[in-house]
């Protein structure tokens, strides 16, 4: 049976027994009825929008087949209820997690639609940013590889056979667990603030060109790590940076948002 994408939303509609009333209180007629449950048109119709939103198109073989997988759903999530799954705690936990995830996206949603971020905002941020970065001083960037290992066994291996004159893009490709084996390592240009701590207080201290003198443990893997060029960095003109600076305004309206609601509640 193909599965076809469905929505956030109608995952919870089919997966959860509270949340499935929301189909059958739809005031359109059902396009299935499975075991007395009735499965709304507009939620066959919004499934079906989201596989056209993927490039497919609307035609009544993708409308059977988004029917089927709907009853199909349907079906496994009474079978799910009838085993008393829906009762357990950890589902419970899970259901109300989900539910809480939802909520928390549709109030966002509806709170920058609400207060849309305006062009002046975006540059203020990106004015502020450049700010601070200038009275940081002369910023340099890194430019660095890895090899990711998965004990420090490993990466004292690896370090034995760089010093022995093994190449490190070789080593990279054909030891390292990391995607960026594919590239000998290569990472890319960064701050020192963009990288791991422990990382970035040596690569600050490389000379281009030389390898970590000892493994670095970052969470449960080893990085022998190369910084291969460094320069000055140059701050990024305000269309290069809109999604960043996006981001930012983001995240901080979120907290000013959520410290708002903490400030209004009442909290024991």
């Amino acid at each position: 049976m193909t599965f076809f994408r469905l929505g956030f939303f109608e995952c919870l509609c089919l997966t959860c027994g509270f949340l499935t009333s929301f189909a059958i209180q739809a005031a359109d007629a059902p396009v299935a009825v499975v075991n007395g449950v009735s499965i709304a048109a507009r939620l066959m119709d919004r499934n079906v929008q989201a596989n056209v939103a993927q490039g497919q198109r609307d035609t009544p073989e993708l409308r059977a087949a988004v029917k089927q997988e709907l009853v199909a759903r349907e079906l496994m999530a009474q079978e799910a209820q009838k085993r008393g799954l829906d009762k357990l705690p950890a589902t419970q936990d899970a259901l109300t997690a989900m539910r809480q995830n939802l909520l928390i996206e549709l109030l966002l949603n509806d709170e920058f639609t609400k207060n849309p971020i305006a062009e002046a905002e975006l540059k203020a941020e990106y004015e502020r940013q450049v700010k601070a970065l200038k009275a940081a001083g002369d910023l340099q960037q890194f430019q660095i590889s890895t090899i990711v290992l998965s004990s420090e066994a490993d990466a004292r291996s690896v370090m034995t056979a760089v010093r022995d004159g093994q190449a490190f893009d070789a080593l990279a490709k054909t030891r390292s667990m990391d995607p960026s084996k594919d590239k000998g390592g290569e990472l890319g240009w960064f701050l020192p603030d963009q990288i791991a701590p422990a990382i970035s207080n040596v690569v600050v201290n490389l000379a281009p060109g030389a390898v970590s003198a000892a493994p670095i443990q970052v969470g449960p893997y080893w990085h022998v790590v190369k910084l291969t060029a460094k320069r000055s960095y140059q701050v990024p003109g305000f269309d290069e940076s809109k999604n960043l600076v996006q981001a930012a305004v983001v995240q901080n309206r979120r907290a000013a948002f959520l410290k708002k609601l903490t400030d209004e509640a009442v909290v024991k």
